[in-house]
């Protein structure tokens, strides 16, 4: 069997680490690919990705991707590349266009469901286009049981079509750092003090907004003394989330990485005081399992997807009160006991979460459509 693997997002990511860096998709990618290259009797996958100037995981180069539809709507080229496959999977929302069998994977429905949550100013007219491309899949794949209930609802899918396949969390996670190497590495992030984590693209259904005004809400100066540590790159602002990160700096109560290798992160997975992660939508919320993994406490929401994943290994607040979100930040620095049980429960929970059984499943799903 020859399967063609969208890998645009990790291509993205892996050419640009800086200033892209691999987001959720492209982590995806990254690592179904890692397990069919272990796994015995793998169909044959055959990456593409468009508009890249070169890929980093052997993936064919087509164009970029209004091109591509031009040229195939107007039968300048005929499926060149997927005429020789038996199925496409196609991992993001940029969706091929051939008469194969096609399984994509959708993580969420954000651009119909939340669209204000997207940036471009050209949303409405990309999301009308994406539910149609979209639509054409035979069989869809998503990460959680709450992504599935609104693929069903906005984009048409019967609940048979779709297959909810959670995503996994390497054993990278679970294998301890020294102390002496998490110390030089938060000392050369400039970090030394205990502090709180949050992992993340910068935009606003992150909810980074209320994070901070519910982090300076902590009594006495455990603000500065516990402060928020922000590690992601900016997605887009509306306005208020730099301007809220700015000002938390300038008081002493927030740092801002921008940009960190995938060794850092393991080392304030493995240091921080918790996780905080409560934002207003999720598909699934890896890093809170991340965070699981890593013996780490993790503060999170009562909506979308996260209640599914957190289970009762986490603290659950409503995203929208603050004084939820403060109560809980104290909790963790008041509550030693609290602390070391939900770093039990979310080690224990984190078990559940595997990347070779997201494969696994994957991979039957491929032997059944081709």
């Amino acid at each position: 069997m020859k399967v063609a693997f969208g890998t645009t997002l990790l291509d993205r990511g892996l050419n640009n680490p800086k200033q892209d860096g691999i987001d959720g998709i492209g982590q995806y990618c990254q690592e179904l690919l890692q397990q069919y290259q272990k796994t015995l009797n793998a169909p044959s996958i055959l990456a593409y990705s468009f508009d890249q100037a070169q890929s980093q995981c052997g993936a064919t180069l087509l164009p970029s991707y209004p091109k591509y539809l031009i040229g195939t709507l107007s039968h300048i080229h005929s499926d060149r590349f997927f005429k020789d496959v038996d199925l496409i999977h196609a991992t993001d929302q940029l969706i091929p266009i051939s008469d194969k069998p096609l399984v994509a994977t959708v993580m969420d429905v954000i651009p119909l469901s939340h669209p204000h949550f997207l940036k471009s100013s050209s949303r409405h007219l990309k999301s009308f286009l994406w539910k149609k491309l979209t639509q054409r899949a035979d069989r869809i794949i998503t990460i959680s049981e709450f992504s599935k209930s609104e693929i069903n609802q906005y984009l048409g899918f019967s609940e048979n079509q779709i297959d909810a396949i959670p995503l996994g969390v390497d054993q990278r996670y679970s294998t301890r750092i020294s102390d002496s190497e998490k110390q030089a590495t938060l000392k050369s992030l400039d970090i030394h003090s205990p502090f709180f984590l949050f992992l993340g693209s910068i935009q606003p259904r992150k909810n980074l907004v209320r994070l901070l005004e519910a982090h300076a809400k902590l009594p006495r100066s455990l603000a500065q003394e516990y402060p928020l540590v922000i590690a992601g790159k900016l997605a887009w602002d509306d306005g208020k989330v730099l301007t809220s990160i700015e000002q938390a700096i300038r008081e002493g109560r927030a740092k801002w990485l921008n940009y960190i290798s995938e060794y850092q992160k393991l080392c304030l997975l493995q240091s921080a005081t918790g996780l905080a992660f409560v934002s207003l939508y999720e598909g699934f919320g890896l890093p809170i399992i991340e965070a699981f993994a890593s013996e780490l406490p993790v503060i999170t929401s009562s909506c979308t997807s996260m209640p599914e994943v957190a289970g009762n290994a986490a603290i659950v607040i409503d995203p929208n009160n603050t004084q939820q979100i403060t109560d809980a930040l104290l909790s963790l620095i008041e509550d030693n006991t609290l602390a070391n049980h939900l770093k039990t429960l979310g080690k224990q929970r984190s078990h559940l979460f595997s990347w070779e059984e997201n494969a696994k499943r994957t991979l039957s799903i491929y032997q059944k459509m081709a």
